[in-house]
């Protein structure tokens, strides 16, 4: 467990725009930086990172949040290992206090996986290493595969023994909740009897980029097994489609080669990786994703795809080919002879002779394309046609100018046809596309819903936090009197006894007041970097600002706006009115109710006269305020 006064350091000494600036590329505009959101596909960027808060927002898809959060995001990690890889990259020590028996018990679901599937990854490597079983089959059969004792320990490759429940039996001698080892994929319940998903199969265990065991792939040595390979199901820590095999022990080589090796199946990492190939990942057994072409974009600008030369390979490589162009990235190939795979040719050659390969044999996808339109050109024209559609149709995809003419340039003569033509062709197959987007994202024109009362005071409450949040701070004189905006708030509010209604809002209400009354002002920081994480998103969800004016606006352009913070006085006063309207106006209609029901209290009638008095004082003062 991290202390909380290394919590504390971290979030003081972490930037932002630098946590985020790693991933990210990041242009300034006005105050804040701008870029394209990294967690939805959008064409005008809506990111914006704000120095000055410490947050970043999209605008596009609504996520937002401060540094620790940005990491957990985009790494799909925990928060704990959010903050150890912030506090690795500021060089800050995290001396961790020991989890007592109820933290652990009380630890989130996530928390309870990556801990099981941990213990799984010792427990299968002891099977292996340390039982008769496990030398005798599990470990004979890497040895056979030509796999060393290195590789071996080095990618934790483990067994699992063929008793039914012998992992699932270890996992609850030791405690484990049989909840979470359903959960995690590794136990499977039936009848209130626990069986081991990887019986009697070799062991591959599948990390997140950080090294965390998330979930595992298992090769059945039993012929009569139903399925050769079986993946752990999707969990709260494991999702096939976001993961690549292989990524953190890929990861430094293919930022120092700038290349990303694809391949298809767990053993040919490994066989790679044992030649010195290093810089390779595997889709674990899925279809190639768009996810995983973005954890590779963070490394890389380029693929090269090393799938197999088989049929099936040859359509996961055209699919892979267009999806790796629409995110922008460069694509190439290495073609296998016959019947090869890269697990198998690589076990053929040389360390060097296998680099050779990879090096004389890699295709762009052009030429890949252009090899296929020779084979069938002469022999059949229909074909033919196809296949230069399907080269236009790969390079309309590239999302770069520039790029797509350089392709054409370089591709009219193979398909013998004019550039200009060819251009032309490319153009009209991405207008296609635009049409065909637009045709799907475009809403429907409707009406929207007024607000119902619930929702309108809702609004009314955030209206007082946003202003408190973001002007609290701030100095008021009037009439010789100097007040702050929190004061004026917080003072209207007790007079007339108005409580928040809302508990998220009443909270960081109640936590405002306590800040002002022991150190005199609203620390906004406080509540971005909240433990409630729920606080944390609220806060920079309101504080967060579409269009931020230049400081220099004024003497650039000779136009002068209206800021919000230069009539706050008179924007606090509307909210405080509009709040306390609508508490008037809950209490005259729970009056109303009861007068109608026939459920009269005494003096009720007298009430509802005193109320709509006070509501129609509140009224005019409303109309003059926003006068």
């Amino acid at each position: 467990m991290i202390p909380k006064e290394t919590i504390d350091k971290i979030f003081e000494t972490a930037r932002v725009e630098e946590v985020v600036g790693e991933y990210i590329q990041l242009k300034k505009r006005g105050i804040n930086l701008l870029g394209s959101c990294p967690f939805h596909d959008e064409k005008t960027p809506s990111f914006t990172v704000s120095p000055t808060k410490g947050i970043y927002k999209c605008f596009g898809c609504g996520k937002g949040g401060n540094s620790v959060n940005f990491v957990m995001e985009y790494e799909g990690i925990s928060y704990p290992e959010s903050l150890r890889k912030i506090a690795h990259k500021y060089n800050i020590e995290i001396e961790e206090e020991e989890l007592t028996s109820a933290q652990i018990a009380s630890s989130n679901e996530r928390e309870s996986l990556l801990v099981i599937s941990k213990f799984a990854v010792q427990f299968f490597q002891a099977s292996l290493w340390k039982t008769e079983e496990g030398k005798a089959v599990g470990l004979s059969y890497f040895k056979e595969r030509g796999f060393s004792e290195d590789i071996i320990k080095k990618f934790q490759l483990g067994y699992s023994p063929k008793q039914k429940d012998a992992f699932s039996s270890k996992a609850l001698q030791n405690s484990y909740d049989k909840e979470y080892l359903e959960k995690s994929g590794l136990t499977i319940l039936k009848d209130d009897n626990v069986y081991d998903r990887f019986r009697e199969r070799v062991i591959f265990p599948i990390t997140n980029s950080s090294g965390k065991v998330l979930g595992f792939g298992g090769r059945a040595l039993n012929p009569k097994a139903k399925a050769k390979y079986v993946n752990s199901p999707e969990s709260k820590i494991y999702h096939k489609s976001n993961v690549l095999y292989g990524l953190y022990f890929a990861k430094q080589a293919i930022r120092k080669l700038d290349n990303c090796y694809v391949v298809e199946g767990y053993t040919d990492v490994l066989s790679l990786h044992q030649k010195e190939v290093e810089n390779v990942v595997s889709s674990s057994g899925t279809a190639f994703t768009k996810e995983q072409i973005k954890l590779i974009s963070r490394n890389t600008n380029t693929i090269t795809l090393l799938f197999d030369s088989d049929d099936a390979g040859k359509n996961a490589t055209n699919k892979s080919i267009d999806m790796i162009l629409t995110e922008g990235l460069n694509v190439k190939l290495v073609l296998f002879p016959d019947g090869e795979d890269p697990d198998s040719y690589s076990k053929k050659l040389s360390i060097d002779e296998l680099q050779q390969f990879l090096h004389n044999n890699t295709l762009d996808f052009i030429t890949y394309k252009a090899q296929k339109l020779n084979e069938i050109s002469k022999t059949d024209p229909v074909k033919s046609a196809q296949v230069k559609r399907e080269i236009i149709y790969s390079i309309s995809l590239i999302p770069d100018y520039i790029i797509r003419t350089e392709y054409c340039k370089v591709c009219c003569k193979t398909i013998q046809m004019k550039e200009v033509e060819m251009l032309q062709l490319v153009d009209a197959e991405r207008k296609k596309k635009r049409f065909a987007e637009h045709k799907i994202n475009t809403p429907k024109l409707k009406v929207s819903a007024p607000l119902n009362k619930e929702e309108k005071l809702y609004k009314l409450e955030e209206e007082i936090i946003r202003i408190l949040l973001n002007y609290g701070n701030e100095k008021l004189i009037y009439e010789e009197d100097e007040s702050t905006v929190a004061e004026l708030i917080i003072n209207e509010l007790e007079v007339d006894n108005i409580a928040f209604e809302y508990p998220i809002l009443h909270q960081l209400y109640s936590e405002g007041i306590s800040l002002i009354k022991t150190s005199g002002m609203i620390d906004l920081q406080y509540f971005i970097n909240h433990q409630n994480q729920k606080i944390s998103a609220l806060t920079i969800d309101i504080i967060s600002s579409k269009h931020t004016i230049s400081n220099n606006w004024e003497q650039r352009h000779k136009i002068y706006t209206g800021r919000e913070n230069e009539k706050m006085r008179n924007t606090t006063e509307k909210a405080i009115l509009a709040l306390k309207k609508a508490h008037v106006d809950k209490q005259i209609s729970i009056l109303q109710d009861r007068i109608e029901t026939g459920k009269i209290e005494t003096d009720d009638f007298q009430l509802l006269k005193q109320l709509t008095q006070i509501k129609t004082q509140i009224s005019k003062s409303l109309g003059r305020n926003v006068g």
